[in-house]
């Protein structure tokens, strides 16, 4: 099976795209822009993220190949019906996706979703409203979330 990648740049670096034939494998922030290798996945998926920086999409219409334990799926699922615009903390989100404990459960699955921005893990904040992590770059999430327009108290 062939694999594909492509860059797309964005305000604070690029973001690099991965997929096969099928699916959008992944999504992730890189420092620099490397060999593009696209397909018409790849190309459809960069210009939806364009879209969504330039403030004309609000969701994505891409397929997606979601892996993970059932409770990681549910948690994806759960991020996915998070409004753009809005934010939840770990602990609604981990009442969404059916559980009433695993918060630290759900921060890993946070963590560790491979769809940057398309499942829109930057809308998950802590419980007393502060931001919280993105992978190490708190500027990211802060640029994210202004861009949709959330209001932030710190």
């Amino acid at each position: 099976m062939s694999r594909y990648e492509g860059y797309v740049s964005f305000p604070l670096g690029w973001l690099k795209l991965e997929a096969d034939e099928q699916h959008l494998l992944a999504v992730s922030y890189c420092d620099e822009k490397g060999t593009d290798r696209p397909n018409a996945l790849i190309h459809k998926a960069r210009k939806q993220l364009r879209e969504y920086f330039s403030g004309q999409r609000r969701n994505f219409s891409l397929p997606l190949l979601i892996t993970g334990t059932e409770f990681q799926q549910r948690i994806y699922e759960a991020l996915a019906q998070v409004p753009y615009g809005s934010t939840v903390s770990y602990r609604d989100l981990t009442y969404m996706a059916g559980n009433r404990r695993g918060f630290q459960a759900t921060g890993q699955a946070v963590h560790n979703n491979r769809y940057m921005i398309i499942i829109p893990c930057h809308r998950v904040i802590n419980h007393d409203g502060s931001l919280g992590g993105y992978g190490g770059r708190e500027d990211i999430k802060r640029y994210l979330l202004q861009l949709e327009g959330t209001v932030l108290d710190q």
